[in-house]
């Protein structure tokens, strides 16, 4: 996770290699309730205007990560499943009747598959991420981008070129990772937990 970028702009063919991967994950019914708005430049300065704004942004530890030249916003929409799932293919699934069906969201799960693989096509091209959520500004942060009132937001991901020269690990850094096998604390539950 990159918290640190160099201003530099990524080229629009770039961009578009990373997007065109996260639109083909996976999805439930192929139904592709995944949208991404993409804010490049000055443009991100709308993002940052509605979530960091005043004595905020000028106290934020993360100061580097303002420079980055991308911002793509993830946004699902749990409606596009109803309507995918009414079709007479999936109808018998009963979950076109309503959200309350699922009992699992996978708009979301969809939406994070895409956000995942958009990160890792982003880093294919020697670019650094940082996915973060958009917690309580959703309301502000679609109003300024003009997302429709029906869709759900997945995460935000800033990429562009790292800046290694001012970038500084987060907090989390250090935490062990679990085992991957044979410990208490393990991953993995072969045969059953």
């Amino acid at each position: 996770m990159t918290r640190s970028f160099r201003a530099e702009p990524v080229p629009r063919a770039v961009v578009d290699r990373v997007l065109d991967r996260a639109r083909r994950v996976p999805s439930a019914g192929n139904t592709q309730g995944c949208d991404f708005v993409v804010l490049e430049g000055p443009q991100t300065a709308r993002y940052w205007d509605v979530t960091l704004s005043g004595e905020r942004r000028k106290n934020f530890r993360w100061q580097g990560l303002l420079s980055a030249p991308v911002i793509i916003t993830v946004w699902a929409d749990p409606q596009a499943y109803l309507r995918r799932y009414s079709r007479p293919d999936k109808s018998n699934t009963g979950l076109g009747e309503s959200l309350d069906a699922w009992t699992t969201p996978y708009w979301l799960v969809d939406g994070a598959f895409a956000a995942m693989a958009l990160q890792f096509a982003a880093i294919n091209e020697g670019l650094g991420v940082l996915f973060f959520g958009i917690f309580e500004h959703t309301e502000a942060v679609a109003n300024a981008l003009g997302v429709p009132n029906n869709r759900v937001p997945v995460g935000a991901i800033a990429l562009g070129w790292p800046d290694p020269d001012t970038e500084e690990p987060g907090r989390s850094a250090t935490n062990d990772r679990r085992t991957l096998d044979g410990a208490a604390d393990s991953v993995i539950h072969r045969g059953g937990w």
